[in-house]
């Protein structure tokens, strides 16, 4: 039988906590959401979260401009989910910016982002390679491992002659 949509919630919400991440609900200027969607159409991103992780990951403080000025009009509301890393990541770029909260920041990268168009934000959305570096000392022992593996396998063979 399917899970309730009850029991669904509350898995995630467990698998959530499990990875650290926290819930954000950054209040942002009117239209700020529209750009975001904008953003996120021309990307062809999904997820909210995703497209404002990449934002904050790949966005450095040197290239943006001053903030824009802000439109006396209704608030927008962007929910998104970071864990720590990310939200270490944008306290870090908030401070860089002279901001003194998040959502400022927020709403900065998104209005940055929205200005160099759908060719100049590009770079902007995407996903940083992982780099794995491997010491001497971890590769001394996966090939001793591995050649120990080698050797197993070959008195296997042996045996089964």
């Amino acid at each position: 039988m399917a899970a309730t949509q009850e029991e669904r919630t509350t898995k995630l919400a467990e698998r959530r906590q499990e990875l650290g991440e926290q819930e954000l609900r950054n209040t942002v200027p009117c239209r700020t959401r529209q750009m975001l969607d904008e953003l996120m159409r021309w990307r062809e991103i999904e997820e909210v979260s995703e497209a404002v992780q990449l934002l904050v990951i790949n966005a450095t403080p040197e290239d943006m401009p001053p903030a824009p000025t802000k439109v006396k009009d209704p608030s927008d509301i962007i929910r998104h989910y970071f864990r720590q890393g990310v939200r270490d990541r944008l306290a870090t770029i908030t401070a860089a910016l002279g901001e003194s909260k998040d959502r400022n920041t927020i709403w900065r990268l998104i209005a940055y982002a929205h200005s160099l168009g759908p060719d100049g934000s590009a770079k902007l959305f995407e996903i940083p390679p992982h780099k794995i570096e491997v010491s001497q000392n971890v590769a001394r022992k996966l090939r001793h491992a591995g050649f120990a593996e080698s050797l197993q396998m070959n008195a296997d063979d042996d045996g089964d002659e």
